[in-house]
């Protein structure tokens, strides 16, 4: 993987790591880990990352996903944990993945290239 650290996701209180699908596009509360800045995602000059859904036994797809940064130019990890779950959903939904949102978990973000970020996630 890339040289940058995984971007990590987890719910407010909770020791694991991990949020759901549809807890990210229900806008539950994140636990505040590291902070991320934006150049820390290598954005493009628009401010996008390429995020990369890939899921065994189907073609991977890509998306962009605008950044979002509070006052003080930190990431703003609720918007991206959010964009990202809207990708996933969309690749789940185009593809027939009959999952319920709430089984699939995104645990973090890995750059596999600058820019380029794919989302590791499992089921339960």
């Amino acid at each position: 993987m890339g040289g940058r650290l995984p971007v990590k996701f987890r719910l407010s209180g909770e020791a694991h790591s991990g949020i759901s699908v549809m807890d990210a596009l229900d806008r539950v509360r994140l636990s505040q880990g590291r902070p991320y800045m934006l150049h820390d995602m290598s954005p493009d000059h628009f401010g996008k990352i390429t995020l990369k859904v890939r899921w065994n036994g189907y073609h991977s797809n890509t998306y962009s996903i605008p950044l979002s940064t509070d006052h003080l130019g930190y990431l703003d990890s609720q918007s991206l944990a959010r964009r990202t779950a809207r990708a996933i959903a969309h690749f789940m939904q185009n593809n027939h993945i009959l999952l319920t949102w709430d089984r699939v978990v995104i645990h973090r973000l890995e750059e596999t290239r600058p820019g380029i970020w794919i989302p590791v996630l499992t089921t339960h």
